[in-house]
């Protein structure tokens, strides 16, 4: 058999794709999972503050997740939309508890609003570029908390949240701890769908080959200013989780060191599935809180563990089991 024969046979091949796990089996797996973690974590206090962060980090990291797997867009102005939501609810509550859940769509339709302008100001960088441009303005943000006493209570933040209520029963923080377990579910689940829609091969097509979608039409800019805005909405919904559970804030909690923490979740977990990020932000918050042997060295190994996903997975963990998948399924099943 001659060079060329060998070159078509290999070509008529039929390529091995990682088996594609159907949606209903994932949800049901992930709504098991989340059941079986609030069940696990109880009314031990140390374990809700575990899930407290893990509901945070995992809301975060699905915000920076819609707009950097699916337009390629890197935004570090995330701690600026985690504030708005935790100080909107925190100030709303203070002035008057009855004010409580107004705050809740007054902080998403802020944070989406401020997003969308930063998104159309910045709208001609990318990259590097867009990356320091937001980065800027989450410094700004967080530096606005820090002196502005009158209105965010300065250095030591605004304390006296009230739990929150429904049809007079509080809810305490068992009960959020639910809440946000669901809230992660549903937000993973409907990108999900939406990255497997036909807006989001839209959007993916946008991030792999700009100048092809402009010449098929779609409108770019648009649909990454949509893409940053949706990002900042489920941002700002981890604020205000986190102000209702910790019933106060302080500005230390909004630096910009937090999203250079959640920038690497989907990473580490990875980019081709949303629950990536979910696992990412549970990998952060186990090895550098959850473990008592790592809680010394807990940054350090957080960045030992990073180096070593990137060098031996690159596409992250479920990129990896993906491909140990590929390798047990027989080829006929995959397909």
């Amino acid at each position: 058999m001659d060079a060329n024969s060998t070159s078509t046979a290999r070509e008529a091949a039929p390529r091995r794709h990682a088996p594609r796990i159907p949606p209903l089996i994932v949800n049901t797996a992930t709504a098991i999972l989340g059941i079986a973690f609030f069940l696990y974590v109880g009314g031990n206090g140390y374990r809700q503050d575990l899930a407290l962060l893990f509901i945070a980090y995992a809301l975060l990291a699905l915000g920076m997740y819609v707009p950097l797997a699916l337009c390629g867009s890197l935004s570090l102005a995330y701690n600026a939309y985690f504030a708005i939501g935790a100080y909107t609810v925190a100030i709303l509550a203070n002035h008057s508890p009855a004010l409580i859940w107004a705050a809740i769509p007054i902080a998403i339709v802020v944070s989406m609003a401020i997003a969308a302008l930063l998104g159309y100001v910045t709208r001609r960088l990318s990259g590097f570029h867009l990356a320091v441009a937001t980065l800027m303005f989450g410094i700004a943000v967080h530096t606005w908390l820090v002196h502005a006493g009158d209105t965010t209570g300065g250095a030591t933040g605004i304390g006296g949240i009230p739990r929150l209520s429904l049809f007079g029963i509080e809810i305490g923080r068992a009960g959020l701890i639910g809440f946000g377990l669901a809230i992660i579910w549903l937000f993973a689940t409907a990108i999900a769908r939406l990255r497997t829609s036909v807006v989001g091969i839209v959007m993916r097509g946008q991030r792999e080959t700009l100048v092809a979608a402009e010449a098929c039409g779609v409108p770019t800019e648009t649909v990454r200013v949509l893409a940053l805005a949706a990002g900042a909405a489920i941002a700002s919904v981890a604020g205000m989780l986190f102000a209702l559970m910790n019933q106060f804030v302080l500005p230390d909690s909004f630096a910009v060191s937090v999203v250079f923490l959640v920038l690497f979740m989907p990473i580490l977990g990875g980019m081709a599935s949303p629950w990536g990020s979910v696992l990412g932000a549970l990998i952060v918050v186990a090895f550098t809180l959850g473990f008592d042997f790592f809680q010394g060295p807990g940054s350090l190994t957080f960045g030992v563990l990073t180096l070593v996903v990137l060098l031996l997975a690159p596409s992250g963990l479920l990129g990896w089991l993906g491909d140990i998948l590929k390798r047990i399924v027989p080829a006929g099943a995959s397909r």
